[in-house]
């Protein structure tokens, strides 16, 4: 009878090594696979996004219609991830960097199928609009908080998977920028509707759209503190 040794990823037979165990290959290319599905599911929503943004800008009905019906990609993609995550957890015990890498692709994971969410709201919210000349003055910064939103999105999406910390913070300071355009549109355009009541429903749509923007930005503000959470075991709350 042969007498081997167990040790760590090795196999030891009379001091001599017979083999190398695949356990841990195996493991970090379930990681590499996950990283994967995360980085299809940002720029899968990142897409789906510029999509929903330039149907805005162009009031492209057919393109809104693309975008609401591109969700469901999107949320089967989401509920894919959920289950890898935890077929790795139950099989691997992950501990340490994995775990929070895990952990944070697990929650942002969830974050960016609520971006895809609003990208279907602003979808929608173009098929409420009837009228935009009323709100031609303040249409130009409406887009412009729109781009900032979704830059903000695809640079997190970057800095995630580059486990890049000091992107990040930058990145999430952003969102002051978002925050403080969005109040400022919001009372521009109650303005216009208290002056114009036949503009109402046009109004409340493009609000409503403005209120998915802001929420994108905090979304992408949740990613970069994902970012810190892997790479520093720190939980943080930025731009409060």
């Amino acid at each position: 009878m042969v007498n081997c040794i167990l040790d760590k990823e090795k196999v030891h037979c009379k001091g001599v090594i017979m083999m190398e165990r695949p356990v841990r290959k195996f493991y970090d290319d379930q990681l590499k696979t996950l990283e994967g599905m995360h980085a299809k599911l940002g720029f899968g929503t990142a897409a789906m996004l510029e999509r929903s943004f330039q149907a805005l800008k162009t009031n492209d009905h057919n393109g809104a219609q693309t975008v609401i019906e591109s969700d469901a990609e999107i949320n089967k993609l989401e509920k894919e991830i959920e289950y890898y995550v935890m077929r790795i957890i139950a099989r691997q015990q992950p501990i340490g960097t994995d775990l929070r890498m895990i952990l944070s692709v697990f929650a942002s994971s969830s974050d960016l199928e609520r971006v895809a969410d609003h990208a279907v709201s602003v979808a929608k919210g173009i098929l409420r609009v009837e009228n935009l000349a009323p709100f031609d003055p303040v249409m130009d910064d409406v887009f412009a908080v729109g781009e900032l939103a979704k830059n903000m999105l695809g640079q997190a999406i970057d800095a995630f998977s580059q486990h890049n910390v000091e992107r990040a913070k930058e990145i999430a300071a952003m969102d002051d920028e978002v925050d403080s355009a969005f109040r400022e549109l919001v009372d521009q355009i109650l303005v216009i509707m208290k002056n114009q009541p036949e503009t109402v429903q046009t109004g409340s749509a493009i609000n409503a759209i403005l209120h998915d923007i802001e929420r994108i930005g905090d979304y992408a503000t949740n990613l970069c503190e994902r970012v810190i959470y892997t790479e520093d075991a720190d939980i943080v709350k930025l731009n409060d």
